[in-house]
């Protein structure tokens, strides 16, 4: 399920009770998962990410367009770029991993992103990795 900061969430225009309720199922959706807590390890492909430190989609959006995020509040192109945000996809979760010998940061994981169109292009020079940690 979509994060509820993405721009998939963001764009429903949720009223404060079912942002509240989308929360609950999300906990909801992590727990039925069989996952006792949000460091458990998390690998997949495709699909959404089990983030740790919040939406990824506009940080790649930017950065790849040569906006550092110490300075999207206050470059011009950073408005004209967020639409672009929503063609960004999780290629791949890696998180860390005690049973595997992984250990990104502290109990964080590894993001792999890429365009829609580089993915159906199978273009995956294009993609872009995002550590997040707690």
């Amino acid at each position: 399920m979509p994060p509820e900061d993405s721009p998939a969430v963001c764009g429903l225009g949720l009223t404060d009770g079912e942002e509240d309720a989308y929360f609950q199922l999300l906990e909801l959706a992590w727990t039925s998962r069989g996952y006792a807590q949000e460091d458990d390890a998390a690998h997949h492909v495709l699909g959404w990410p089990d983030q740790v430190q919040g939406d990824m989609q506009l940080e790649c959006q930017l950065v790849t367009n040569g906006i550092g995020l110490g300075g999207a509040e206050v470059d011009s192109r950073a408005g004209v770029l967020a639409p672009g945000a929503a063609d960004w996809r999780l290629l791949l979760q890696v998180s860390s991993d005690d049973d595997a010998g992984w250990m990104w940061g502290d109990l964080g994981r590894l993001y792999y992103w890429i365009r829609e169109r580089d993915l159906r292009r199978c273009a995956f020079d294009a993609a872009w990795l995002i550590l997040q940690c707690g």
